[in-house]
């Protein structure tokens, strides 16, 4: 049987019968939608009802919702597989290069600045991270907001990749954040305390990891944008 285009009332029908499962992931509800009108499309407008219901059986609520948690866990994993790769991309031949020079320049920096500068300079790509993480939500959002849109969704909804990237946003935050109380609350303050050895270590490593997770996830997000929802 030859395609035919659903009607304007189809069309709210399917809508309806999807909005009800309150999914809140991009790729999953634009694949179920898919779905449902691709699957309803070869099919008769006699038979329309039935085969609406036949699909309602099988895409229950808990179902779709295990589909969505599903993605959730491989998007995690596929983001934390292409930025390990970039990571480890910077000390092969000829990254590893630019990496020492990095590196070489970085401790030269450090040992030429004295107590709080330091823990000034760690913050700095904490502050280029919190504008790339903006850059990412902005194209997230005009993507999923075309999506919305055109599938007629009003709630909210967003790409399971973003989801994670937010989580790594928050827990990197997070560790920033216990970088600068932990100290206080136990007592560590003072020049004394930014001029020794355990700031100055701690800091740079820190600053280290900071910058190394930025570019790569900047790498990460210029890769996975090309097919996905970021």
């Amino acid at each position: 049987m030859e395609r035919r285009e659903l009607t304007q009332e189809e069309i709210i029908r399917v809508q309806k019968a999807i909005q009800v499962k309150e999914i809140t992931s991009a790729e999953i509800l634009m694949e179920i939608y898919d779905h449902y009108v691709s699957h309803l499309e070869k099919e008769s407008a006699a038979n329309f009802d039935q085969e609406l219901f036949e699909l309602e059986k099988k895409f229950t609520y808990s179902y779709c919702h295990a589909l969505q948690a599903k993605l959730l866990k491989a998007t995690k994993k596929d983001i934390h597989k292409t930025q390990w790769a970039i990571v480890k991309s910077y000390f092969t031949w000829p990254r590893f290069i630019g990496t020492l020079s990095v590196l070489i320049l970085l401790t030269y920096f450090w040992n030429n600045l004295e107590g709080k500068e330091r823990g000034l300079v760690t913050a700095l790509p904490m502050g280029i991270l919190g504008v790339v993480f903006i850059a990412i939500w902005f194209q997230s959002h005009q993507k999923v907001k075309k999506i919305k849109k055109a599938i007629g969704q009003k709630s909210v909804i967003h790409s399971s990749y973003f989801s994670n990237i937010t989580l790594q946003f928050v827990l990197v935050l997070g560790l920033f954040n216990m970088f600068i109380h932990i100290p206080k609350i136990l007592g560590f303050e003072g020049e004394a305390y930014f001029d020794g050895i355990y700031f100055i270590v701690m800091s740079f490593i820190l600053c280290l990891f900071y910058l190394t997770y930025c570019l790569s996830l900047i790498e990460t997000w210029k890769i996975k944008s090309k097919s996905a929802l970021i």
